[in-house]
């Protein structure tokens, strides 16, 4: 398409766009250092020593692992630690102290932010930050022994049971559910009011152990620690058929013959150490106890957290031992008892796995493998080693901090340690304790210690998990934040307070606040430990991010930033980036400023075509750029002009310039490049200031979060059509870019001299800023407009280099490929016939520089070019008819409307006649009576809007005469039936007797699609009538967009008034038409509908088809099990309907195979195909009526009945006819043949169902069979194996026949049949056992020798057996030679 704007290249105008663009990548390079750096912290491994040493090791015995913040910073009212709320208890459950008779407990469910208390049998859960929403359960008898809160399994139950709570006593254990419901008047949060279901969903014995502790996992599973010290598992599961819900207890610490043995000899030869905790490292799956004497206990919950096996337990002793072995100077009271234990996720630490804390504070930290750094962290546990002693503060010389005493409650997290001590002497004051990394130490093992009085003994302690926006998508918060704030909930008598250990930022906030400004020693000596650097950033983020009625401290930070962030440092770019020194709070890069490559990457597609192929280019000293030389495929897109504007435009050309109107289409070539490395020796030295490198370190962790985060992810339908959609959210978009926003806004102020070296990287960060900013609001505009349709119109190599792209490389270079985005998305619109003004304008607010006022202007005039397109008719007949079509619309409805439209119609001007029709029924009905009439069922007593329905009905008539005639002439040559739809072809001009059948047939297609495309719900009934009257309803289905929601209702109200095939014909394409829509579930129920009516004329096949549609539908809407909206319990019955259906359909087709004069009555077989019928009546009426042995058994298995009897029974009738039907046969062996032949069929289809297919039943009926007929002694365990059953079971079975010596063999005249059989098994047994692997063969081999024994003691007592028992003997000798 010709632009109507000049393309004209102004040199000045490239040049300004090409050091921009180096700009943005100077910018990008740079962040990649300092985010690489972010990223590289020191291991566990390497903080303690255990890496060069390679042996265990101990710390907090010198003076520098433990400091005071507030004496390094000489500012005495400094704490790390700070109440950031107290919450008494609420006033209704203080009056129930009064009345507590012997036990009382507390705790915190930090997933939903309540505080507990079980007073006796009752429990009471409040939310813990307000104090507010009090729920209690009193529905118990016995006392409550512990509490704990579970995030149940996926689809087993409804989806508004959000949580269950576990309740355990003396004598029971009862679970609730837990619900919530919003606030009418504050939606912001996801749970606001709870409620306990009164109703429990399961309640267990507890068989007389009480239960101490529980627990859950991520997946839902349950733990409980019991006094007996075993672990126990509740184990549950969705509604299984007509069986209801299954619940049971488990326990994972005996053996399976435990229950031999009673629970008194139990209590008195082992001595009961109770589990008093649970831990669970959900990163590994695997779970941790500890018991009431100090003892850790690991277990093994597998790679996916479904199974559960015991790996190692550790007594006191041996922790103790291990301990001493490490710290010789020290008592062993310092390492016992133990009273925490924390698991450590493997974010934190690949190599770390838990952390025990004992009474004294001291921590042990262990490894469940064997601590070798060398070794993957992805390997399952298999010790419990200790590689780390790390000594409380007290220990170091000369210290002057008092040691903890008495700790009973800690909790570890993210390296952060916060213990309760008590104070000793049995007073019942109490301090908290924080121990974390707030203080940079390098490499070393650097804690600050804060200590925080309590206003009373803690009842308990739990870790909270961080703040984040409700908002925001998983992706996002998959990263940790750098300047994380981890807060703890602390229980007493008192209530609940919340405590936090502030970040770096937090501690500055303080100090600036205390000082009252930043001219202050303490603030000084605060950028002096952070380094300037790490200061620098937490500066900024108080500038940027603090409210804003903190004018004052946003104005301090921004002071303190520029006061002790100005001095330059010189540093010399390496060759490789230097590994960072940092804590687990801060940490100092060595040498952030300087220019790296980043391995990652290099050579990796990126939306970059100004990717410089010489080094990193840096300003001289008049604030030029010095240009590498641009690959050849950026320098070849500069020949399209570069907007002007006074703050330096970042784009070369605008989208609808280079992807609309450009002949040349984008490829991927152009944003590749090769990027070569940096000569080694080639010396650069710059002069970057702190407040510099703090501005790349603060913008580094806004973008962390996504900046190596791909951009696009692969999605199914469920039809198996790949599409791509966005890989985070438009909130997390909106979310960074204000982020950004607000740096921006502060990079406004003057923060480098002009024409310096600093001022031309803080310009590219700037530009890049503004960049970033405008790319994420362009891809939340993305998100809002399915992406994935948008997605779908770029071209295969952009798309192909869209799904390998991470932001980083559309943030730096994706300004092409955002410019055909911007052109995919204004195309939409231009294709749904909408108006782009709207979103036009939304697009230069939000991105000018990418989407500019010209762009908007293109795409209008695009708009009526297209339209001009469509007609492709000779410029002045346009013009004629255009003019003639205005004239018309202007005098409706006084107009000879039939005239008109029938020489609309010779011209070929179909669209005017929709056009000219509306605008007569618009102008004619402008309130819309006639609609409301029709609405309404057409009342009687409507008698305006009766004669207005009629007056508009007789206007669209005019477009059934146009379609009828264009069917007409398309019917000639094609017959009755319209064609498959073919792409747009050129709009013909020419009258109608010109036009061939297929050009009628599109302008038929076409006139169709306009009249739906029409705001007039009149018109498109009028269509649906004329298209049903000619059998074309189904073309609807074909059309490229999806059906007009006045179909439904036609269709609808058509099906109710027509009866027979014809109220079939409109109901089948109802639910093809709400399937289209997008209404599964209304889809599904009229499929429902479809299927199940009786006396409809509809076949069994054309049921089962319907339900199988219907299945397909409710799994397309997103409804499973647990699916809200009625989608779960529609799945169910159509699912059991449509299984049902094919035991129906079998059961026809066995009946009809039965002998004429066996056969059910012709109404009996009819009735098959005129409804759908239940189970039992197929059961009762028709299988077991007429023996149809096979449908019997289907039926069992679809109804999940397991009755064994019924089933054996079932199987002998089965077996019984087969060997019936080979009677006939000559030989033994082909009698047995075709029995198993008929075994084979059914076998593999219920081989795996269990109950269905009892296998030793079905193999002693075979070789009794085979016995009497003196057939092959192979054949039957041959065609055992041949379904699919294993060796070890086939081996058990015939141990099984060979042990019992039944009586039967001699009756079938070989008493050695079995014992034969054996033999013959066990020869053929070595060539099935060599294939296997090493263990399943051993347990087979095992076996096989069970077997040979068994058959040995069988043989022994009979005569004439010698031959036999050589053969055994021979072949377990093989046998013995595989071992």
């Amino acid at each position: 398409m010709p632009s109507i704007i000049s393309n004209t290249v102004d040199t000045h105008l490239i040049e300004s766009g090409k050091m921009q663009l180096e700009c943005l990548e100077l910018a990008g390079r740079t962040l990649d250092r300092y985010i690489t750096a972010d990223n590289s912290r020191p291991s566990f491994l390497e903080i303690t020593g255990i890496a060069a040493l390679r042996t265990p090791t101990c710390s907090g015995l010198n003076a520098g692992d433990y400091r005071n913040l507030a004496a390094i910073l000489k500012h005495p009212n400094l704490s790390q630690l700070k109440i950031l709320n107290k919450v008494p208890l609420p006033p209704e459950i203080m009056e129930h102290f009064a009345h507590m008779q012997c036990h009382c407990l507390m705790g915190v469910f930090p997933e939903i932010s309540r505080v507990w208390l079980a007073i006796d049998s009752n429990i009471y859960v409040w939310a813990f930050e307000h104090g507010s929403d009090v729920a209690y359960f009193d529905g118990l008898g016995e006392t409550i022994v512990s509490v704990g809160l579970v995030k149940p399994k996926t689809g087993v139950f409804q989806s508004f049971v959000k949580y269950l709570l576990v309740l355990t006593t003396t004598v029971e254990i009862v679970v609730l559910g837990v619900t919530f419901s919003s606030s009418k008047n504050d939606t912001s949060s996801e749970f606001q009011e709870i409620h306990l279901v009164p109703e429990p969903v399961f309640v267990l014995p507890t068989d007389g152990v009480s239960m101490m502790c529980v627990k859950s996992n991520a997946k839902g599973r349950i733990f409980m620690g019991g006094k007996d010290g075993c672990l126990y598992e509740i184990t549950y599961q969705a509604q299984l058929g007509w069986f209801g819900k299954h619940c049971k207890k488990v326990n994972h610490s005996t053996s399976a013959l435990s229950f031999l043995v009673p629970s008194f000899l139990n209590a008195a030869l082992y001595d009961e150490d109770a589990i008093i905790k649970i831990e669970i490292d959900n990163s590994r799956h695997i779970l941790y106890t500890l018991s009431e004497k100090g003892c850790i206990e690991v277990f093994d919950l597998g790679a996916d957290g479904e199974s559960l096996s015991k790996v190692v337990r550790l007594s006191q002793g041996k922790i103790v031992s291990s301990a001493m072995d490490i710290v010789k100077t020290l008592e062993a009271n310092n390492f016992k008892p133990v009273v925490a234990i924390s698991a450590v996720d493997e974010s934190e630490s690949e190599h770390l796995n838990l952390v025990a804390v004992t009474q004294t504070g001291a921590r042990l930290y262990f490894s469940t493998g064997s601590g070798d750094a060398s070794q993957g962290a992805s390997q399952r546990p298999q010790y419990l080693t200790l590689l780390h002693v790390r000594l409380p503060p007290g220990f170091t010389p000369n210290a002057s901090v008092l040691k903890p005493k008495q700790v009973h409650s800690a909790v570890y997290e993210n390296g952060s340690l916060v213990m309760v001590c008590s104070a000793g002497g049995g007073g019942e004051a109490e301090t908290l304790w924080c121990l974390s990394r707030a203080i940079p130490g390098g490499v070393a093992f650097s804690e600050a210690h804060t200590v925080l009085a309590l206003d009373g003994p803690a009842w308990a302690l739990t870790a909270l998990p961080p703040k984040h926006d409700a908002n925001l998508s998983p992706a996002l918060l998959s990263k940790k934040e750098a300047w994380c704030v981890s807060r703890w909930a602390v229980v007493t008598g008192a209530g609940a307070a919340l405590v936090a250990a502030g970040a770096a930022p937090d501690l500055l906030r303080a100090l600036l606040r205390d000082c009252g400004g930043p001219d202050a020693a303490p603030v000084r000596d605060f950028f002096q430990m952070q380094t300037a650097e790490q200061a620098c950033a937490s500066a900024l983020r108080l500038a940027c991010e603090e409210p804003p009625a903190e004018v004052a401290l946003r104005e301090w930070a921004a002071r303190a930033l520029l006061l002790y962030g100005s001095q330059p440092q010189l540093h010399q770019l390496p060759q490789h980036p230097q590994h960072s020194q940092h804590s687990h709070l801060y940490y100092q890069p060595s040498h952030p400023s300087q220019p790296s490559h980043v391995p990652s990457s290099l050579g990796s597609p990126k939306f970059s075509p100004r990717q410089m192929s010489t080094p990193m280019t840096l300003r001289g000293a008049q604030g030029q750029i010095h240009q590498g030389k641009l690959n050849q495929s950026y320098q070849g897109q500069m020949n399209q002009s570069f907007p002007g504007s006074p703050n330096q435009s970042l784009m070369p050309q605008s989208p609808f310039h280079q992807n609309v109107m450009s002949p040349t289409p984008f490829n991927q070539s152009s944003f590749m490049s090769s990027p070569q490395q940096r000569d080694p020796s080639f010396p650069i030295q710059v002069e970057y200031s702190a407040k510099h490198n703090g501005l790349y370190i603060y913008i580094g962790r806004i973008l962390a979060p996504i900046w190596n985060l791909k951009c696009v992810t692969k999605s199914s339908t469920p039809d198996n059509k790949e599409f791509m959609c966005s890989k985070v959210t438009g909130e997390d978009c909106a979310y960074i870019a204000q982020k950004l926003q607000r740096v921006c806004a502060f990079m406004q102020r003057t923060l480098a001299p002009p024409h310096s070296d600093e001022h031309a990287s803080l310009h590219a960060l700037k530009l890049f800023i503004m960049m970033a900013i405008e790319m994420l609001s362009l891809w939340k505009v993305l998100c809002e407009h399915q992406f994935h349709v948008i997605a779908a119109s770029l071209p295969p190599d952009q798309q192909s280099a869209l799904q390998a792209a991470s932001f980083r490389e559309l943030l730096v270079g994706g300004q092409e490929v955002a410019c055909l985005l911007l052109s995919s998305l204004v195309a939409g619109y231009l294709r749904d016939n909408a108006s782009v003004d709207g979103i036009s304008q939304k697009l230069r607010q939000l991105c000018p520089t990418l989407y500019r006022q010209e762009d908007a202007t293109c795409s209008k005039a695009n708009e009526l070019l297209m339209f001009a397109k469509q007609q492709k008719n000779p410029a002045e007949k346009e013009e004629m008819l255009q003019h003639a079509l205005k004239l018309c619309k202007d005098v409706a409805p006084i107009v000879n409307l039939p005239l008109v439209c029938s020489k609309l119609i010779s011209a070929g001007f179909y669209s005017g006649i929709v056009e000219l029709c509306v605008a007569c029924a618009n102008k004619l009905d402008p309130q819309d009576k006639a609609l409301h009439y029709y609405r309404s069922d057409q009342p009687s007593q409507d008698r305006e809007g009766h004669i207005l329905y009629f007056k508009r009905m007789e206007i669209y008539r005019e477009v059934g005469n146009a379609l009828e005639r264009l069917y007409e002439r398309s019917s000639e040559t094609s017959g009755s039936e319209y064609s498959p739809r073919r792409p747009m072809s050129p709009s013909v001009s020419d009258a109608m007797l010109t036009l061939s059948p297929a050009d009628a047939n599109y302008q038929g297609r076409k006139l169709v699609w306009e009249c739906l495309s029409c705001n007039d719900e009149l018109l498109h009934i009028a269509v649906y009538e004329w298209l049903v009257s000619k059998n074309l309803g189904a073309e609807l289905l074909s059309l490229g967009a999806a059906p007009p929601p006045s179909l439904r209702s036609f269709l609808a109200g058509a099906a109710r008034a027509a009866s027979g095939s014809r109220a079939l014909q409109l109901l089948d394409l109802l639910w093809k038409v709400l399937e289209k829509s997008g209404d599964h579930l209304a889809a599904a129920d009229v499929l429902e509908g479809l299927a199940t009516r009786p006396g409809s004329g509809a076949t069994l096949a054309q049921r089962m088809s319907w339900l199988s549609a219907g299945v397909v539908c409710v799994r397309g809407a997103g409804a499973g099990a647990g699916g809200g909206g009625g989608g779960g319990e529609l799945l169910r019955r159509l699912e059991e309907a449509a299984e049902v259906a094919r035991v129906q359909a079998a059961v026809r087709a066995a009946a009809a195979a039965l002998p004429r004069h066996l056969q059910p009555p012709p109404p009996h077989m009819q009735r098959l195909d005129d409804e759908l019928l239940e189970i039992t009546q197929l059961y009762e009426e028709y299988a077991d009526r007429y023996n149809l042995w096979e449908c019997k058994l289907a039926i069992v298995q679809c109804s999940g009945h397991n009755d064994a009897l019924l089933v054996e029974n079932i199987w002998s009738n089965i077996l019984a006819e087969a060997e019936a039907a080979s009677r006939p046969l000559p030989t033994g062996d082909e009698r047995l043949a075709s029995v198993l032949s008929k075994l084979t069929t059914l076998g593999r289809e219920y081989v795996h169902t269990g109950h269905c297919f009892p296998l030793y039943f079905i193999v002693r009926q075979l070789e009794i069979m085979s016995c009497k007929l003196q057939a092959d002694k192979s054949m039957v365990y041959r065609t055992i194996l041949n379904i699919g059953v294993s060796i070890e079971q086939v081996l058990d079975i015939y141990i099984k026949l060979v042990s019992v010596n039944e009586r039967v063999w001699l009756g079938c005249g070989d008493e050695t049949h079995v014992c034969g059989v054996a033999a013959r098994l066990m020869q053929a047994a070595r060539a099935d056992l060599a294939p296997l692997p090493p263990a399943p063969r051993r347990r087979a081999l095992a076996r096989c020798k069970d077997l040979h024994e068994a058959a040995l003691s069988a043989l022994q007592a009979r005569p004439n057996t010698q031959e036999l028992i050589d053969k055994l003997t021979v072949a377990q000798a093989h046998l013995d030679r595989m071992d």
